[in-house]
């Protein structure tokens, strides 16, 4: 099956101006959906995108849109490599989750168990709390120089960044949305499995499930078929100059291409590899939002945001570098979209092509999202 989603890049190729897509199953992608998403790309300035939709975890649409690199013409294809950014932490909290069903882990450990010398702050921040971000860290803690990233952070320069970091709030008390939390899982990871992250990443995941595009950021790597990133500025495209390197990235850092985002889907929708329970813990809502009259329930889970409504569950993250993922579990629809533009607040989201494909697959899913506030 991993050679069959493989060779579909293949059938995708497409010129510097167009656009393909391909339907499988008994769902077919509904008119004008092609449309609708080179309308938002144009909307905007998305330079390229590849989008997934999958139902039970077998694909029924694929369309790659636009370049993946401008200045060579080099076309979005199904095995363009993207930065999923912090679709990373969903990946994170599974590896955890995983940790937790084998016995070596349990979310009420403390982050002292793991790392020595932690402020006294931090006393009390659990598994739990790092993962959902109520662990009360900030979000961001790399050292700059007058707001600007050094060019390289080992990973003992990222601890004792984030030790320096003042919190926000005390454990337990608020939510917090908070890279430092997700690096702070990455160290655990490394400690509990004895392994660098990038290598347990690989030998658990990765690897058995034929997952050969996808790897943890590295800049020095020459990687094949790499989308170049681009940031919107003033109305107009640029390079987004993302060149840091940081040795540990589990808050971030997951390059990886469509074909394998499919393998990926795949697997948590019908386990082989990973255990099913570990999948399903990272769906449970760990901080509960304030809930409007539109939907049951909705808060943060373990890498993912949840929201349930009429008794159905949906899942979604987005990664900064212009990334969105759908899961609604229950219908068994699962929407990805990969770009190479960044996610600002002045910009479109990549979520406005995720839910217009959702809504397009599935109309009991709205176009815009959930506004559960309301």
């Amino acid at each position: 099956m991993n050679q069959a989603f493989k060779s579909l890049g293949l059938a995708l190729l497409i010129n510097a101006a167009s656009s393909a897509s391909i339907n499988a199953g008994q769902d077919s992608h509904r008119d004008g959906l092609v449309d609708t998403i080179e309308a938002l790309m144009q909307e905007g300035h998305f330079p390229g995108a590849a989008i997934a939709v999958t139902r039970n975890g077998e694909p029924i649409h694929i369309s790659v849109h636009g370049m993946a690199d401008i200045s060579s013409q080099t076309a979005v294809t199904t095995q363009t490599v993207f930065e999923i950014a912090s679709l990373t932490k969903q990946m994170t909290a599974l590896a955890i989750m995983t940790l937790v069903s084998d016995g070596e882990l349990s979310l009420s450990d403390k982050l002292g168990k793991f790392i020595e010398d932690i402020p006294e702050d931090w006393a009390g921040i659990s598994i739990r709390q790092l993962l959902a971000h109520t662990a009360g860290l900030e979000h961001r803690f790399e050292r700059t120089v007058d707001g600007v990233f050094l060019l390289e952070y080992t990973r003992e320069d990222m601890l004792a960044s984030a030790m320096a970091t003042p919190m926000v709030a005390e454990p337990g008390t608020d939510w917090h949305y908070s890279d430092q939390g997700y690096f702070l899982l990455g160290i655990v990871i490394e400690q509990v499995s004895g392994r660098p992250f990038a290598e347990f990443m690989e030998e658990t995941f990765f690897g058995p499930l034929g997952m050969t595009q996808t790897h943890l950021l590295d800049q020095r790597r020459i990687v094949p078929d790499a989308a170049q990133g681009y940031a919107l500025h003033d109305g107009k495209l640029e390079r987004n100059r993302r060149v840091w390197q940081f040795e540990l990235t589990s808050h971030f850092g997951v390059m990886s291409s469509l074909d394998d985002m499919m393998l990926w889907e795949r697997e948590l929708s019908d386990p082989r590899v990973i255990d099913a329970a570990a999948i399903e813990a990272t769906w449970e809502i760990n901080r509960s939002f304030s809930t409007g009259a539109s939907c049951d329930t909705w808060g943060y889970a373990s890498g993912w945001q949840a929201v349930v409504r009429d008794g159905m569950r949906v899942l979604t993250h987005g990664g900064y570098a212009g990334t969105a993922y759908i899961r609604a579990v229950d219908a068994g629809l699962s929407v990805i979209v990969l770009t190479n533009r960044e996610d600002t607040a002045e910009s479109l989201s990549p979520f406005a092509l995720a839910w217009a494909t959702a809504h397009a697959m599935d109309n009991s899913l709205p176009r815009d999202g959930y506004r559960c506030w309301e």
